[in-house]
Parts: C-alpha cells; sequence; structure tokens
C-alpha cells in the first residue's frame, strides 16, 4: 500500500511539474492569444508593451549580438522594415541578455543602424515564459495579438502570414 500511496505522490508531483510548464508556455504557441509583457527598450525611454498594438501586426524576434543567424537576418528585417512597417507592422527585437551587456547591445543597434525598436530582457524573463529555445526566434502576432507564425527562421511561410496580416493596413 505505501508504494502505490508514493507511486501516486510521484506521478502527481510530475503531473504538477507538467501542468507548471504549461502555464508558463501559454500563450506562446502558434494559434494562441500572446501574453503580454513589457519591456524597457535598450537605449532608454517609455516601458513598451507587447499588447498595446493598436490593432497593428507585430514581429517579435528574440536575438542577440553574437549570434551569427541573427547576424545574418538582419538585411532581412531591415528589408522588412521598411516595406511593412508602413503598412502598420510593428517590428519589436527582444535582445537576451546572456553574454553581452546592455551597452553591447546599445553599441549593436547603432553600428547597424537597426530602424526598429529594441527591448531588452535583462533577467531572460520574457524569453524563458517564451519558451525560446534558440535564436534568432521569430514570432507574427495578428492585429488581434493571435500567434501566426513561430520558428527559427523567416520561411515563405512567413513571408505569406505577413503579407496577409499587413494588406490593408496603414502605418
Amino acid at each position: 500500500m505505501a508504494l502505490n500511496a508514493k507511486k501516486t505522490t510521484i506521478l502527481a508531483a510530475a503531473l504538477a511539474g507538467v501542468l507548471a510548464m504549461a502555464a508558463v508556455f501559454a500563450g506562446t504557441d502558434v494559434g494562441q492569444a500572446a501574453e503580454d509583457f513589457t519591456l524597457q527598450p535598450v537605449q532608454g525611454g517609455q516601458p513598451v508593451s507587447l499588447l498595446k498594438n493598436e490593432g497593428k501586426p507585430t514581429l517579435l524576434f528574440f536575438w542577440a549580438t553574437w549570434c551569427p543567424p541573427c547576424k545574418r537576418e538582419i538585411p532581412d528585417l531591415k528589408r522588412i522594415h521598411e516595406e511593412y512597417a508602413k503598412k502598420g507592422l510593428r517590428m519589436l527585437g527582444v535582445a537576451l541578455n546572456f553574454r553581452e551587456s546592455r551597452e553591447d547591445v546599445v553599441r549593436f543597434q547603432q553600428e547597424q543602424q537597426l530602424p526598429y525598436t529594441v527591448l531588452w530582457d535583462v533577467n531572460n524573463k520574457i524569453a524563458t515564459e517564451y519558451g525560446v529555445e534558440g535564436i534568432p526566434t521569430v514570432i507574427l502576432l495578428d492585429g488581434k495579438g493571435v500567434i501566426r507564425y513561430r520558428g527559427h527562421q523567416m520561411t515563405e511561410e512567413f513571408t505569406k502570414l505577413l503579407e496577409s496580416y499587413t494588406a490593408g493596413q496603414k502605418g
């Protein structure tokens, strides 16, 4: 009897752990409403809320200055900003606080002339809440804050979704 009680306790603890992880990652997968967060821009200024987007689609991406694939995405991100910001797309880069300082990110943003908002995830709390396991991680939200794309690169599927969610939008 004690063995069964012990197994039940272990099973209950494991289930509680799974449910806790599901709660942490709720609102981070395709088809789900994104979980809101507020972060400080890396260069200072007013805090930025993810879901205060006034009905505009949002491109959210997690990255770091030392990440080669992230650096390769910069020309595409600049092009997307140039083409789609005027169609109402809001772009938020979330810089991870790992192996670099806030000052490193500010310097990089200035050197690369990044035209979009760069936020500082000081404790990597948002990256953890969003289940970011590799960078870059690209997330596209529609104007209602629902996640429509999640991946590590901007694929043809991403481009089609970006087109559909910015069609008819005005900057």
